[in-house]
């Protein structure tokens, strides 16, 4: 199955305000394949996977629901009708969105607002909702999954990947109750076997640590997760 990402993208007249309210062609807000776009990419991934789910889900709900078209100025009220209706696919009034305020949408049917933002403050607005892991710079190498928000890297457009490659279940370590700080010693004592750097790097990758080093803070990072129960196995 090919990766789709959806979102709201223009008017019926190619326009970004003006239109009647609803999609009127059917595109205005619709689905596509992924694509590279000209401006580079960063992802946003949630941490849950449920929640990633719940946000394909809505900008699929939204993509088939030709009562929600595109409008800038006019914007807010997708939000202002979800919060009517509860879904993204029951709203029946003529509405609109643009791709910053679809997206928005997409968390609150998620179940978190993070907030009014347009695509120069999205990466920092959904940081702040403590929902999603650190952003991620989009490559030819980077894999991307059901739920991830994509937004470019200077203002201008947002999607949402929609469909074509589900994440699987995160299955996290049990609870480190030991006093060490090191991540080798607290990974052994919670039955991991493999404790080689390469696979320490796996683990630092799969919990949203970037750039990962082998440094004393970022070892730290991983072992109070450990602690907490809340370290993502590799």
């Amino acid at each position: 199955m090919s990766l789709m990402v959806g979102s709201a993208r223009i008017d019926e007249n190619g326009k970004i305000s003006g239109g009647k309210p609803g999609d009127q062609t059917g595109n205005e807000v619709s689905t596509q394949p992924y694509y590279v776009h000209s401006k580079g990419w960063i992802c946003m991934r949630p941490k849950s996977v449920t929640v990633a789910n719940a946000i394909a889900e809505a900008m699929m709900q939204a993509c088939k629901n030709n009562n929600i078209g595109y409008c800038q100025g006019h914007r807010t009220t997708v939000i202002e009708q979800l919060r009517k209706r509860g879904s993204l696919a029951k709203i029946s009034a003529k509405t609109e969105a643009n791709c910053s305020s679809l997206v928005r949408a997409c968390c609150i049917q998620a179940g978190f607002d993070p907030g009014n933002f347009n695509t120069s403050s999205e990466v920092s607005a959904l940081k702040a909702s403590k929902q999603f892991m650190e952003p991620i710079t989009v490559t030819s190498g980077t894999k991307l999954y059901n739920g991830d928000i994509l937004v470019t890297k200077t203002k201008g457009h947002t999607v949402v990947v929609a469909s074509g490659n589900p994440r699987q279940a995160v299955s996290y370590y049990p609870k480190y109750k030991g006093a060490s700080g090191s991540i080798v010693t607290a990974l052994a004592a919670v039955g991991e076997k493999d404790t080689s750097k390469n696979h320490r790097a796996r683990i630092a990758a799969a919990n949203g640590i970037k750039n990962y080093a082998y440094t004393a803070a970022q070892n730290l990072e991983m072992v109070n997760l450990l602690k907490k129960g809340k370290l993502i196995k590799a």
